[in-house]
């Protein structure tokens, strides 16, 4: 047995050096930065000499070839650069590396520009911004969300959120939304302060801390004529996943128990989906949350499962438990297709926080 295990390991071994020689052969750039590096350093002295600093660079193996080197702009302490290059094709994502390198400063500049405005008027409006997220979804700020402090946090995010749409002209996207983190979990942030403002805010590490624990999220939508709509605020819980879940078994839980026992009529066999709606906060209440449990009368299928076909608005407590008499919004899904659960004009409950 212990020859089998030696000769299993030689074989393994064996198998790793051919990989690596292979690498080898294909060029080292596939696990080095160094060339793609030392190319973009050479196409920033020829298109912006003297402008651009290297910060950094990481491999883009193994989703593509070359590295995506990070430059600062001489000058601007928010704006950061990126080029992918692969020094070995002589290319930067199949164009020209001057021309992707040209296009690529213009939106950096153009990018810290949008940000210093955003930083600007949410200093206005007294508010920091800690991150930002990748995903476009908006800025990061700290501020308590208690039974005294919500309903003004929801008007003065909503004001400073007008502020920057007016500031930065034009309409207003279709929905806008700042994510609020507890004020202690901002304190010692990570983030290296002689790297730009766009590389320090949306670092994973820094975003990963504030995202570490349950967090809100605030939205506003665009009314008529693309200007924000103050009445229109919606607080929404965001829970890390495993208590995520606890949270949603719990609701889905005690809205099985009101379907089989107190829905009239009772549905005995009545089983509920896997899905849950994203959580809002009920409209003056920090300890009261709105949300959709998808619910079939009975399960389907071969594999007993239940798709979805009808809703309840649902309003829990903390811990899950209804606080309110569910309500019930049937035919939410035609057989297999999408998923339509009913709006305000429906008669499905508001989550709006009006304006002051």
């Amino acid at each position: 047995m212990a020859r089998s295990r030696r000769g299993a390991g030689r074989r393994r071994a064996g198998a790793l050096a051919l990989v690596l020689a292979a690498a080898g052969v294909t060029g080292c750039g596939t696990f080095s930065t160094g060339d793609d590096r030392g190319r973009a350093v050479e196409i920033a002295e020829r298109v912006a000499p003297g402008e651009l600093e290297v910060i950094g660079a990481r491999t883009l193996f193994p989703q593509a070839g070359g590295s995506e080197v990070s430059f600062r702009v001489v000058g601007d302490a928010d704006a950061v650069v990126r080029l992918r290059v692969d020094a070995e094709k002589s290319d930067c994502e199949g164009r020209d590396c001057a021309e992707r390198l040209t296009a690529a400063v213009a939106d950096a500049r153009r990018e810290a520009d949008g940000f210093r405005l955003m930083r600007r008027e949410f200093g206005a409006c007294g508010y920091e911004v800690h991150g930002l997220s990748a995903d476009g979804t908006g800025p990061w700020i700290a501020a308590p969300v208690d039974a005294e402090s919500v309903r003004p946090l929801v008007a003065s995010v909503g004001a400073c959120l007008e502020r920057w749409t007016r500031a930065r002209g034009g309409a207003a996207p279709p929905y806008l939304s700042v994510k609020v983190a507890p004020p202690e979990r901002a304190d010692g942030l990570p983030g290296d302060p002689g790297l730009p403002s766009l590389v320090r805010l949306t670092s994973g590490e820094r975003l990963g801390r504030l995202g570490s624990g349950t967090y809100h999220r605030v939205g506003f939508r665009a009314g008529p004529g693309g200007r924000l709509d103050r009445d229109s605020g919606e607080i929404d819980l965001v829970q890390p996943f495993e208590e995520r879940q606890r949270f949603a078994a719990a609701v889905r839980e005690a809205a099985a128990e009101w379907l089989r026992t107190r829905a009239e009529p009772p549905l005995p066999d009545a089983v509920t989906s896997e899905f849950t709606g994203v959580w809002k906060l009920v409209p003056g209440r920090v300890d009261r949350f709105g949300g959709w449990v998808l619910y079939c009368e009975r399960p389907e299928g071969e594999r007993p499962v239940c798709p979805g076909r009808h809703a309840l608005a649902v309003t829990v407590g903390p811990d899950g438990a209804l606080t309110a008499e569910p309500r019930a919004f049937r035919d939410v899904r035609e057989g297999n297709g999408l998923l339509g659960l009913p709006d305000e004009g429906d008669g499905a409950p508001s989550y709006a926080w009006p304006g002051p």
